[in-house]
């Protein structure tokens, strides 16, 4: 591996194809840069209303949209503790290492989790998701809309309505697809709708964002030991003041602002869906022509913001991730136990379709190198 350190003066040079952090654009840094008031004035407050305002928009949603000073995590742990009764149980459909993650998160805090998935590679059919929800009672359910781990994107608008027709609070990690892929919130009855910034809205890590229905708010209030920091309904109180209960990373807050306004009214929504399911099949299709596999068992499950490869070509997926950052580019081996078996390559936030060619161009020829010296 090159020894990459820590650039005081000019910060990481290194062009990021990764499944997040993902690059920074400069207009984004700039605008973090400028000064800001204090988290309770009337110059926050403001700026805190074009955030939520502009999260409605994205998700196509009018259900409140909240701020948390957390990565995604921190929302699914808010989840299980806002919205399972003692007495009630929570399934977990995972797919993955973030799904698995999930219920591990149920399991800490107490509840009845059970966990119901299918082998790594594979995603939740509407048929799999009917036979879950007939074989027991489920309060919540928990689903990944895009597997990170694996670079599957779960069939969510064909999921999420048989999972409501059993009376079920739905909750959707939409971590490494919002702000990418379409996800019509309302129209589909999601009660919370999360994600992190640090993927496809192309922003710093440290903060996330989430959608939550009335429904899931009348559920608070049944629940109890919520516990203080990820509590719904304080968030929902400060949240009508347009502020947060504690103080939130204010210069991240007014980046979202500013990304939320390029994104609905310089790129639009519609551009920027079709944006990322032009850079999703261009690397399927330089997959195709490298003769690697994608991990996903089915052309229709391939994530359009971060794509799994399986070692098909028996090469050394360090080795190779090493070449290519001596080339200034960064892309990641697999997740936990798929390392070494898969490698990942993130196409997320404003990575254009000529910046992935000028890329894979790089990969491809230290691919031939490595099988060459085999």
């Amino acid at each position: 591996m090159p020894e990459i350190h820590f650039n005081k003066e000019k910060g990481s040079e290194l062009k990021l194809f990764t499944p997040g952090p993902v690059h920074v654009p400069e207009r984004v840094l700039n605008e973090i840069a400028k000064p800001n008031d204090t988290h309770r004035s009337q110059p926050y407050s403001e700026m805190h209303q074009m955030a939520t305002e502009g999260l409605q928009k994205l998700l196509y949603t009018k259900n409140e949209c909240l701020i948390f000073t957390s990565s995604a995590t921190g929302i699914m742990e808010a989840c299980v503790r806002n919205l399972v009764k003692s007495d009630e149980k929570v399934v977990f459909l995972s797919i993955g290492a973030f799904g698995d993650r999930w219920y591990d998160i149920g399991v800490l805090n107490g509840k009845n989790a059970v966990k119901e998935g299918v082998e790594w590679g594979g995603a939740i059919t509407p048929e799999f998701a009917q036979g879950i929800m007939e074989k027991d009672k489920y309060s919540v359910v928990c689903i990944q809309s895009n597997e990170t781990s694996t670079g599957v994107y779960n069939i969510i608008d064909q999921v999420v309505p048989i999972l409501k027709d059993y009376g079920a609070l739905v909750c959707v990690d939409a971590t490494s697809s919002m702000a990418g892929v379409k996800l019509e919130v309302d129209k589909l009855g999601i009660d919370v709708c999360l994600a992190s910034v640090q993927k496809c809205f192309a922003l710093p890590p440290g903060l996330a964002v989430c959608s939550i229905s009335q429904d899931a708010i009348e559920r608070t209030s049944q629940v109890k030991n919520r516990g203080f920091y990820f509590d719904f309904n304080i968030l929902l109180k400060r949240n009508k003041l347009h502020q947060t209960p504690t103080t939130p990373p204010i210069p991240q807050i007014r980046g979202l602002v500013a990304q939320l306004d390029y994104i609905l009214n310089n790129e639009g929504l519609e551009k920027r869906f079709e944006r990322h399911t032009r850079l999703g099949k261009r690397t399927r299709m330089w997959v195709r022509d490298m003769n690697l596999e994608m991990f996903p068992i089915k052309e229709q499950f391939c994530s359009n913001t971060v794509s799994t490869m399986k070692n098909s070509l028996n090469i050394d997926f360090g080795k190779m991730v090493s070449m290519l950052l001596e080339k200034g580019y960064r892309i990641v081996n697999g997740y936990g136990s798929l390392k070494g078996k898969t490698f990942r390559i993130g196409h997320m936030g404003e990575i254009t379709v000529k910046e992935l060619e000028e890329m894979l161009k790089i990969l491809t020829d230290i691919i031939a190198e490595l099988r060459l010296n085999k």
